[in-house]
This record gives C-alpha cells, sequence and structure tokens, in this order.
C-alpha cells in the first residue's frame, strides 16, 4: 500500500467533500429539507472517493497509467454518489462525483508515482 498515495488521495477529496458540502447547503431540492446529516452524508462521500483512490493504486482496469486512472476515479465517483443522489438531485450528484474521482485519482497517480521515483533514486 502507497502511504503518500493514500494521503494524497484523502486531503484532494476532503477539500472536494467541503465544496460539495457546501454547494448542496446552497441549493434547494424541491420536497426536501437539507440537514446537517444530510450535509455531513455528502462530505462522507466525497471523502469516501478518496479512501478508495488512495487504496486502488495497483488496480489495472486499462492500459496507459492516466486513462487507468481517469476510470478508476470516475467508477468510484458514480459508487459513492450513488448513495446520496436518492434524495433528490441524482444527476448533478453523479456527474460531480465523476468529476471529483477522475481528478483526484489523476492527481494522486501523478504526485505519489513521482515521490516513489524521487525515493527509488535517491537509494
Amino acid at each position: 500500500m502507497n502511504i503518500k498515495r493514500l494521503v494524497i488521495a484523502l486531503v484532494v477529496a476532503t477539500f472536494f467533500g467541503f465544496g460539495c458540502a457546501y454547494g448542496t447547503s446552497t441549493v434547494e431540492i424541491p420536497g426536501f429539507e437539507m440537514t446537517m446529516a444530510y450535509l455531513l452524508t455528502v462530505f462522507y462521500a466525497r471523502v469516501l472517493i478518496g479512501f478508495f483512490v488512495g487504496l486502488s493504486g495497483n488496480l489495472k482496469l486499462l492500459k496507459g497509467k492516466y486513462a487507468n486512472a481517469a476510470l478508476r476515479g470516475a467508477i468510484f465517483g458514480v459508487i459513492t454518489s450513488v448513495v446520496i443522489s436518492f434524495y433528490g438531485g441524482a444527476l448533478i450528484f453523479i456527474i460531480a462525483g465523476v468529476i471529483y474521482g477522475v481528478i483526484t485519482d489523476l492527481l494522486a497517480t501523478r504526485f505519489s508515482e513521482q515521490k516513489a521515483k524521487n525515493i527509488r533514486e535517491e537509494k
């Protein structure tokens, strides 16, 4: 397990989690009353993307490092966003989850590998 990848993914996802929770708190979904529990669920779902991305560094779905990262991130974004989309606003949550997942995985892939290469060169 690459701890640096996990930390990078969790930091990026936490940032997206705060942004998504704030954005969710400012919109009105017809027939739905916003609660703190729901906002925490939105935040948690975004952090969960980072957790999945951080642990999945060795999961190969496609050839090509960045294509693989983009697909992995999109899949994790959809999976975690379905949970929060049942209350309304499903499409926007899923689209945002895909975008956040792709960005998180691409950043984690890029910067965790760079760090790992530097460490190998020093040895």
